[in-house]
């Protein structure tokens, strides 16, 4: 599914990507995409415990804190 996304926006490099997710499912998938950074966020399905589990790159505690992730393009 990520790949198909990336295909889909015409980005060929997972240096670029990053996933973000609220299960363990999600940070597996990022993880296995071997992508730039795999983001964990505790707003949705998942608890702070569960998420830890698995390789990631961050574990937040809501999505509004993923712009501080992001570089800046100024």
């Amino acid at each position: 599914m990520l790949f198909h996304a990336m295909e889909s926006a015409r980005v060929n490099s997972v240096a670029e990507v990053m996933a973000v997710g609220d299960t363990p499912l999600d940070l597996q998938a990022g993880t296995n995409a071997g992508l730039r950074a795999v983001v964990g966020v505790l707003s949705g399905a998942s608890s702070a415990e569960l998420l830890q589990r698995e390789p990631h790159t961050h574990i937040l505690p809501s999505v509004a804190n993923l712009p501080a992730l992001l570089p800046s393009k100024v």
